[in-house]
């Protein structure tokens, strides 16, 4: 880095940080919002949507109310640590001066608190497949791919 800058350059460089800062503040917002993950995913909420979109049998709503029962602990411990990886990204985001170590690993950190919830996210999907007939399963590959897409991006998948 050029330690003898003129003043007019160390201005335009404060100017800069400022409106990354300024972007990356509404950016956080949108973090923070529930679609971004405000409230966890309800496993019965998700299920009455599942049963009424795959017309689920009586037994296949309890096989699969027992997989998400089975992963609750562990979905709601990742969804607290994406929480609170987002939370930490965003306060590294907006700390004065500018921190690139720290914004790069609280990066790295939510990325792995999100492929954590991937994983899961795909054991509990591999766990319902083998629970549907047919029609179901390619029913249920396509599931909530419309309104927003947020099927895919939570454990157990949520919908609005």
């Amino acid at each position: 880095m050029i330690r003898n800058l003129p003043e007019s350059a160390h201005r335009m460089k404060r100017l800069t940080a400022r409106v990354i800062a300024a972007a990356v503040l509404f950016g956080g917002q949108a973090l923070a919002s529930p679609a971004a993950g405000g409230q966890p995913p309800s496993p019965e909420r998700m299920l009455a949507h599942m049963t009424a979109r795959l017309n689920l049998t009586d037994a296949q709503t309890e096989q699969i109310r027992q997989v998400f029962e089975n992963h609750q602990a562990q979905a709601t411990a990742q969804f607290q640590a994406l929480r609170s990886a987002r939370q930490a990204l965003h306060q590294a985001t907006m700390a004065a001066p500018v921190n690139e170590g720290a914004i790069r690993n609280a990066a790295q950190a939510l990325a792995q608190a999100e492929g954590d919830q991937a994983v899961l996210h795909a054991q509990i999907h591999a766990q319902i497949l083998p629970l549907l007939n047919a029609d179901q399963q390619e029913k249920f590959q396509t599931l909530g791919e419309g309104r927003h897409g947020r099927w895919k991006s939570h454990s157990f998948g949520t919908t609005d």
